[in-house]
């Protein structure tokens, strides 16, 4: 499935959660499945492969969503992926309706990566001076990476801001090698 198609059913999805105020519990019944489905090895592998006689397969999944417990519109919701021989591409589309999901909530999320642990200060500094540049709400996930020696990197979408001392240091290499 391209990301394009994913995109559009994690869109109709996220609509649909908007209109009733339910698209963060949507998207976590989402992953939860997901999860679950990945799980389930081979019968989570079963279920989105066309291998297996559809029929059998929609009795299958209508039995664990019985179960389930999920909204009645998650649950719907991946039976029309089922129906359209698309189960097998649930973690595209939840990555996608996480991503917009995210989008939604002007949330910008991103990975920071230090040389050695930060303090919950200078963290809260450090996302707070990426929203005002960006405009947006930062989540960033902290990786620990001692070879930049120094210095941080923080990464959201496309936006990079490396003021590593590794960084620092290669580009008087090359200034001095020129």
């Amino acid at each position: 499935m391209s990301d394009i198609l994913a995109k559009r059913y994690a869109k109709a999805l996220l609509l649909l959660g908007q209109e009733d105020g339910q698209s963060h519990l949507y998207g976590q019944e989402l992953e939860g499945f997901l999860g679950e489905l990945v799980g389930a090895g081979e019968l989570g592998q079963a279920l989105a492969s066309p291998f297996y006689p559809k029929d059998l397969r929609g009795r299958t999944l209508a039995v664990i969503l019985d179960r389930s417990g999920l909204s009645p519109v998650v649950s719907n919701f991946l039976r029309l992926l089922h129906d359209k021989g698309r189960l097998g591409r649930l973690a595209d589309i939840v990555a996608a309706y996480s991503r917009l999901l995210d989008e939604a909530d002007g949330l910008l999320r991103g990975t920071l990566t230090t040389a050695a642990p930060l303090a919950d200060r200078e963290l809260s500094a450090i996302k707070g001076a990426l929203s005002t540049m960006t405009g947006a709400k930062v989540d960033l996930e902290v990786v620990l990476d001692p070879s930049i020696i120094g210095g941080l990197v923080a990464r959201l979408g496309d936006l990079v801001v490396d003021s590593s001392l590794r960084t620092q240091l290669d580009r008087v290499g090359r200034l001095l090698a020129g």
